[in-house]
């Protein structure tokens, strides 16, 4: 089995040449964001199904993911990757990783279900391709964003925040306004020549918004809920504090750490950022609108 994936520019193959049965796939969203271009893949994924495990002499651990959901170790060819069962605590799965990030070797315990043996598909997903994702957007110019995503005829908004800041609940006004929602939850920011461009990934949130989409990014909101609306402005320093909690950080890589830095700090020198706070209302989508259309006007 074969499965294609492309999100924000990056083509990644998953391959499972045994031809097992894979559980509970496709599933949303990621079906929005299969491939069929049949291009080379950026990040190539080979994916062997065993009853037990290979053994491999572990180098110094690089890091320990919370609640120990998933490991990075030093190896001589690049890095291992060892995913634990979130039941048993024991490895599911162990997965030898090119230097570069380009090239993967996966051996993942076989499920059953009924009578039928498997694989799971989500279960190299995560964390695996997010593994490899996230570092080679890091290295080559980019940023994963705890953030919700909106394209709108008056721009392209992001809304940053903490859990329960109020992502799922903009994203769901905007929507019945009708702008595209790309991500109620993560999005992918990348730099095409002088424009900042917001991707849509298939990380999802409570409202489940995920479209594969991309689109200038115009404008971005560090979120908190109030009892009335309210937008200020923010220094460059109290922006940086605000967002940089909320990114997902290759901490187990120095040169993508120092990239993820500079790519933050050129972000916040060429896109507004502001402080939005909101009622759960409505009526805050115009309010948004109405204030940035008043901006531009004072600007212009």
């Amino acid at each position: 089995m074969r499965i294609d994936l492309h999100i924000a520019g990056y083509r990644i193959r998953l391959a499972e040449e045994q031809d097992s049965s894979a559980f509970s796939w496709p599933m949303h969203p990621f079906g929005a964001f299969l491939d069929h271009s049949n291009f080379h893949p950026d990040i190539e994924i080979t994916i062997t199904v065993v009853e037990e495990l290979p053994n491999f002499s572990l180098g110094p651990l690089q890091f320990d993911a919370c609640q120990g959901l998933w490991r990075l170790y030093e190896a001589e060819s690049g890095v291992l990757l060892e995913s634990l069962d979130t039941k048993t605590l024991q490895p599911r799965t162990r997965a030898l990783i090119t230097e570069d990030f380009s090239h993967v070797d996966v051996w993942t315990h076989g499920e059953e279900v009924g009578s039928v043996r498997g694989w799971v598909p989500m279960k190299i997903l995560n964390p695996l391709v997010e593994v490899c994702l996230l570092t080679r957007l890091a290295r080559e110019g980019g940023l994963l964003l705890h953030s919700a995503g909106i394209l709108s005829p008056t721009g392209g908004y992001i809304f940053t925040g903490q859990s329960g800041a109020g992502k799922s609940t903009l994203s769901g006004f905007f929507n019945t306004h009708g702008a595209s929602v790309l991500s109620d939850e993560r999005m992918i920011i990348r730099k095409s020549g002088d424009t900042f461009v917001m991707h849509g990934t298939p990380w999802v949130g409570s409202g489940a918004y995920a479209k594969n989409e991309s689109g200038p990014l115009t404008e971005l909101f560090c979120i908190r809920h109030g009892t009335q609306h309210q937008i200020e402005g923010l220094s460059p320093g109290a922006v940086l504090a605000l967002i940089l909690p909320q990114c997902f950080l290759p901490h187990w890589d120095r040169a993508a750490m120092e990239s993820t830095m500079a790519f933050l700090s050129d972000l916040i020198a060429h896109v507004p950022c502001q402080r939005l706070t909101f009622a759960k209302q409505p009526d805050v989508v115009d309010y948004i609108q109405s204030q940035l259309s008043r901006t531009a006007l004072v600007a212009s």
